[in-house]
């Protein structure tokens, strides 16, 4: 009975160690996020006529929701998460000035739905690697816009909320999440699906 014991106990102080170094070397969400932006810069803005003006689309309306975001959305980051947000958006907001008019489909084919995504795990990675942050640790969230679509007069969005290891540039977790848009004005229309994305960010709790 006491061998028995003892390999028993053996087995799980070596379980209690592999766990352990498991939890050590992924990455951790930290208790402080630092906030990095509405990432438009690979968005797809579906429909015909909807986006028809793209000097009023690059970069000044997306600078817009930025700024609202900061502006409105900020605290209900850290209701949802219960944690304190840092700011860094420099590296998004120069990343959204490279997005142009040929993101505009006009002419809808069979992949701009809703439902597909041109966001693959391995662009999602790049695009976080890519990122001149200020931080050089901790827990980095962005929400990288993957397509807003208006097919007659319904218009969806689709957001991929993003948490990364600051350091390493490893995502911690990626979560797409749609939503529909609603409101008054073409800023406030779109700016729901955005809204709409925030419900993924408890899993940062």
């Amino acid at each position: 009975m006491k061998k028995l014991f003892t390999f028993a106990a053996l087995v799980c102080s070596l379980f209690a160690f592999g766990a352990g170094a498991a939890a050590k070397d992924s990455p951790v969400v930290s208790s402080q996020l630092v906030w990095v932006g509405l990432d438009y810069s690979h968005v797809r803005l579906v429909g015909p006529g909807e986006f028809n003006d793209p000097s009023a689309i690059f970069p000044g309306v997306f600078e817009s929701w930025n700024n609202l975001f900061l502006q409105e959305r900020i605290r209900f980051v850290e209701k949802e998460t219960k944690k304190d947000v840092v700011i860094d958006v420099e590296a998004v907001t120069e990343a959204n000035k490279k997005a142009g008019s040929k993101q505009i489909i006009n002419s809808p084919g069979a992949e701009d739905t809703i439902a597909s995504t041109h966001l693959t795990p391995e662009l999602i990675h790049k695009i976080v690697k890519s990122y001149d942050l200020k931080n050089k640790s901790g827990t980095g969230v962005v929400f990288i816009v993957d397509r807003f679509v208006k097919l007659g007069k319904k218009g969806e969005g689709a957001v991929y909320v993003v948490a990364f290891d600051i350091a390493s540039r490893e995502v911690i977790f990626s979560q797409r999440e749609t939503g529909r848009a609603s409101g008054f004005g073409f800023r406030n229309y779109w700016f729901r699906v955005i809204k709409d994305a925030e419900k993924a960010l408890k899993r940062l709790r």
